[in-house]
């Protein structure tokens, strides 16, 4: 791994389509509500005139007739993210463009910083090696409780819209992901992952 990991966020898309099949001027409708992961990659990823260099990103696509499928963005040597909506969109579609599943072995770059795995959450366990894995939950012990030493290298795991279902909830229990919130009201989850960002930010801003 030839990037800086100190923050990384994993989303869990339930229906979000794991292909190309979606139209960029229906994003949110033919989807499968993509669109919520991808708001959750500007949120995580981008500030005002920058990118956090030391920020990753994987979105777990559960939706159609490819999934499983994770699309991951470093924030490290990701080039061209913008903020906009469109923008995303048409950078998720062309990564998941990318050949036939068999041709993919673990991640494969398809653009700058932005690569695609065949698999589900364990692909991205994989890949995050040696993070403490943090699960955002309503009602759980706040953020700003947590030790800096123990969010020098975290990876937080949120549902989508949609929540958690049984095989992500059993599977976050096995690796003893510890449950954390953001306060006393549920909020969006690109809303959760901007907070998540802001205390991280709070206790060491990202590198330039």
């Amino acid at each position: 791994m030839y990037w800086r990991r100190v923050r990384s966020f994993v989303i869990i898309g339930q229906s979000a389509v794991a292909s190309d099949d979606f139209l960029l001027h229906d994003f949110a409708g033919t989807s499968g509500r993509l669109d919520v992961l991808a708001r959750c990659v500007r949120a995580a990823l981008l500030f005002s005139h920058g990118v956090r260099r030391d920020a990753c990103v994987y979105l777990v696509l559960l939706g159609g007739p490819r999934a499983p499928r994770v699309v991951r963005f470093q924030g490290a040597v990701a080039k061209f993210v913008r903020p906009d909506e469109r923008n995303l969109s048409v950078q998720l579609k062309k990564v998941l463009a990318y050949g036939d599943d068999a041709e993919i072995t673990g991640f494969v770059e398809v653009r700058a910083g932005i690569s695609v795995a065949k698999g589900s959450i364990d692909a991205v366990l994989a890949d995050l090696a040696g993070a403490t894995p943090f699960v955002l939950e309503e009602g759980a012990p706040d953020v700003r409780e947590v030790p800096a030493a123990e969010l020098a290298n975290a990876a937080f795991f949120m549902g989508d819209h949609h929540g958690w279902d049984a095989a992500c909830r059993k599977r976050l229990a096995e690796i003893g992901a510890r449950p954390i919130g953001v306060g006393p009201v549920s909020l969006h989850t690109e809303d959760v992952v901007t907070l998540v960002s802001n205390e991280l930010d709070r206790r060491e801003p990202p590198p330039a």
